[in-house]
């Protein structure tokens, strides 16, 4: 890895978390808190503020259990939510928004839909007002448009799943693969020519779980131009379940290692898991994580695109 000059002079270092679910912890909690007041969650606008971080993708995301006829309203109620309650973050529309909070260093809010099994009936204006651009097409279980990677004996995308993928694309929508079984990716990947992403993850060389990324799939991603997001959630870190900061760079360190540093990220995904990773509790503490790499031998350049720049890129692109 050799320092990139041009990164390494420019702007300070900016920290971007690809995938928070402190929509869904509010939202469950019946939480009529705005969130810029919150100060319990792993995620709040303080603790943002502290660490730099400058921008965040906030999940919007729909349970399996509301699969079906209900779950274009479910998704809609949660738009209104979301619109409602996410306070003090400027919405995060185009690529000019996003470089507006980095040069403010004002965080900013990106939203990403998590299960897009509402988009087969979902109201396409209210979507493009909403500014939504990115879509992970499961969770973790079977929905109309294919099979999560929780699912025994997957299968591909549906007819109706193939469609839906066709006419996102078309729309300018790219697509997080996060909890995509493995048949459902490899469908994707032959209908979408745009890049993927794989927003919160870790990867199966070091824990083999049908959740994390296998290396062809890491490899399809990376040569897409896409971005693949490293959690902080020990179950997929290590197989004991239990983890540590030192884990999430392991992860980062086999793609890096494997590969090169261009499209590694994080995703920390936050609010959405509760076994807590020790050294890496809250956002606050993502710094930490810059400093693991730096003890490690990390060139700066590196550094700033693992932790801001390469998820900046490939927003920027997105959203231009």
């Amino acid at each position: 890895m050799t320092e990139d000059p041009q990164i390494a002079q420019g702007e300070e270092e900016f920290i971007v978390d690809g995938h928070v679910d402190a929509v869904h912890q509010m939202f469950e909690s019946h939480s009529n808190v705005p969130f810029e007041e919150l100060s319990d969650l792993p995620v709040t606008l303080d603790k943002m503020k502290s660490a730099n971080v400058l921008a965040a993708v906030f999940a919007l995301y729909c349970p399996d259990i509301h699969n079906g006829a209900e779950s274009s309203g479910f998704l809609s109620r949660l738009v209104d939510y979301a619109e409602k309650y996410l306070t003090g973050l400027p919405h995060i529309k185009s690529a000019q928004d996003l470089n507006d909070c980095i040069r403010q260093k004002r965080p900013g809010m990106i939203w990403l839909i998590e299960n897009a099994d509402g988009l087969l009936e979902f109201d396409r204006a209210k979507l493009a007002q909403a500014g939504i651009r990115i879509a992970g097409l499961t969770h973790q279980g079977k929905n109309r448009i294919g099979d999560g990677n929780n699912v025994p004996f997957p299968e591909g995308l549906t007819g109706e799943g193939k469609a839906l993928v066709k006419e996102l694309a078309g729309e300018g929508f790219a697509f997080d693969t996060a909890h995509l079984a493995e048949p459902g990716f490899r469908d994707l990947a032959r209908i979408c020519e745009g890049p993927l992403i794989s927003s919160h993850t870790g990867v199966r060389a070091l824990a083999d779980i049908p959740r994390n990324l296998t290396k062809s799939q890491v490899a399809a991603i990376l040569e897409r131009k896409g971005v693949i997001g490293i959690a902080a959630d020990p179950a997929m870190l290590a197989l004991s379940g239990k983890a540590s900061i030192e884990d999430i760079f392991r992860h980062i360190d086999w793609i890096a290692q494997s590969f090169d540093v261009d499209g590694i990220a994080i995703g920390t995904d936050f609010c959405g898991f509760f076994t807590p990773n020790a050294g890496f509790e809250e956002i606050a503490r993502m710094p930490d994580l810059a400093r693991i790499m730096r003890e490690h031998g990390y060139p700066q350049a590196g550094i700033k695109k693992i932790m801001g720049e390469n998820w900046r890129g490939f927003y920027e692109s997105l959203l231009h």
